[in-house]
C-alpha cells in the first residue's frame, strides 16, 4: 500500500453560503486522497531557513495542482474542475 502526504488547496463550501480555501495536509493511500488535517497551521519550522524550504518546496507546490473540494458534511475530497 502507496501511502504519502502533501500540501494541498481545499475548498469548502459553508452551509451559511460562505466558500473558504485552505493549504492543508493531504493524506493518500494509493494515490486516493483520504483524509486532510484541517484548521491547523501549515507554515512552522524550527528556524527562519527551515520556514523558507517549507514554503519554497512544499506549501507552493500546492498550487501546482487541481483543488480538492470537502464533500458533504466532510464525507470525501474530490478534485474541482476550474
Amino acid at each position: 500500500m502507496n501511502k504519502f502526504w502533501n500540501y494541498r488547496v481545499l475548498k469548502k463550501d459553508w452551509e451559511n453560503g460562505l466558500v473558504s480555501y485552505d493549504v492543508c495536509e493531504v493524506y493518500y493511500e494509493n494515490d486516493i486522497p483520504t483524509s486532510w488535517i484541517w484548521g491547523k497551521n501549515v507554515l512552522s519550522g524550527e528556524s527562519k531557513e527551515d520556514l523558507e524550504w517549507r514554503l519554497n518546496n512544499s506549501i507552493l507546490k500546492a498550487f501546482e495542482k487541481p483543488v480538492l473540494e470537502i464533500i458533504g458534511d466532510d464525507e470525501g475530497l474530490v478534485e474541482v474542475k476550474e
